[in-house]
């Protein structure tokens, strides 16, 4: 097993974008999310969909350069403090970290600038009004050369700052709230990252998208629900941390819902979230935590666990879990029986497989 000091994960941030749609009696949802797939450079499986969102860059995200700018634009310390989280307990030392800037602010710069980037949207405001409570992020109308700008960023992360000093606009970092946050597990064979991800609500229900040819192949406005579906049909692929997060989006059929318990639930912060891998003889387990199978120090189990038995003999005297079991790419089943963390909603209920009828 490798010591935590040998694993290095890269902090990193995504947004779950959900655009607010007209109701329809044959919808369950008045919501979509957004989902990009990966071009072939870029994706590790076939149809592979993620959310915007990409690695910190310190130089970009943590410059000094973006407080003098809020102050320029009047942004005060009050106002900054908004974006802090009040978690009760210790935060995770992903968002402990920031040096010139708090990582509450570095990262959701993060999710901006790579949103910008990947899809072109750049959601922005002209003045500081309604900061307080659960509101919709703004995607102002600009008429400027998008593509041409986002070219600039895709080759520079720096020239975000210089985008918004030249449209004169201020990043909406308070529509971004904090949903959870996800660490690679250790026995990844690929790079690891620490992933905050945020939630932000667009009362639009339709935003132009520019997508940036290296990076996203195609990008769909999806309900959550058929996000599940078409990936157990593999129509699409989905890595399985955000089909754990779309299962928790499927408990929740209300833009306005969606919008007022992300605020809500914001406040409290998050865990960070570490899946440690089992195989039985006939499948691969992700456990988390609050699973009777979870383990101190997930960091060091760079192997999977291996058990002599059956997935069905396992989850037979199973009592206390909260785990997904991968059959294949496409046939993934989840089961959870322990209270959500950090006053999150539970995963879906027709989604959430009882163990005992497995």
């Amino acid at each position: 097993m490798a010591t935590t000091d040998q694993i290095q994960y890269r902090p990193s941030a995504s947004l779950i974008l959900a655009s607010k749609q007209v109701f329809h009696t044959k919808k369950k949802y008045d919501y979509n999310v957004l989902l990009m797939k990966r071009t072939e450079r870029t994706s590790y499986a076939l149809n592979h969909c993620v959310f915007p969102g990409g690695v910190f860059d310190a130089q970009a995200d943590e410059s000094a350069d973006w407080l003098i700018y809020f102050q320029e634009c009047g942004v005060s310390r009050d106002q900054l403090k908004l974006l802090h989280s009040r978690q009760s307990m210790g935060r995770p030392e992903l968002m402990t970290q920031g040096v010139e800037l708090s990582r509450d602010i570095s990262l959701r710069l993060t999710a901006l600038r790579e949103t910008f980037e990947e899809v072109g949207i750049l959601l922005c405001r002209k003045n500081l009004k309604n900061l307080n409570g659960g509101q919709p992020a703004q995607v102002p109308v600009q008429l400027f050369d998008r593509e041409y700008w986002q070219q600039r960023v895709h080759n520079d992360a720096q020239q975000f700052l210089v985008l918004c000093r030249h449209l004169a606009v201020i990043p909406d970092l308070w529509a971004l709230n904090e949903w959870s946050i996800w660490r690679t597990p250790a026995s990844a064979s690929s790079r690891k990252y620490d992933t905050v991800y945020y939630l932000a609500a667009l009362e639009n229900c339709y935003v132009d998208l520019l997508l940036e040819p290296t990076e996203v192949a195609a990008a769909y406005w999806i309900q959550p629900s058929d996000a599940w579906l078409q990936s157990q049909e593999g129509l699409i692929w989905l890595p399985y941390i955000l089909l754990y997060e779309t299962a928790r989006l499927m408990s929740i059929q209300g833009w306005q819902e969606l919008l007022q318990f992300a605020y809500d639930r914001s406040t409290q912060g998050s865990t960070l979230l570490q899946p440690i891998y089992y195989r039985t003889n006939d499948c691969l387990i992700g456990v988390l935590p609050g699973d009777e199978l979870y383990l101190p120090e997930p960091e060091i189990y760079n192997e999977s666990i291996v058990l002599p038995c059956s997935i069905s003999e396992l989850n037979a005297v199973a009592k206390r879990f909260n785990r997904y079991m991968i059959y294949s790419f496409q046939h993934v089943d989840f089961a959870c029986n322990v209270p959500p963390l950090d006053g999150h909603y539970p995963l879906q209920k027709r989604v959430n497989a009882q163990l005992a009828k497995l």
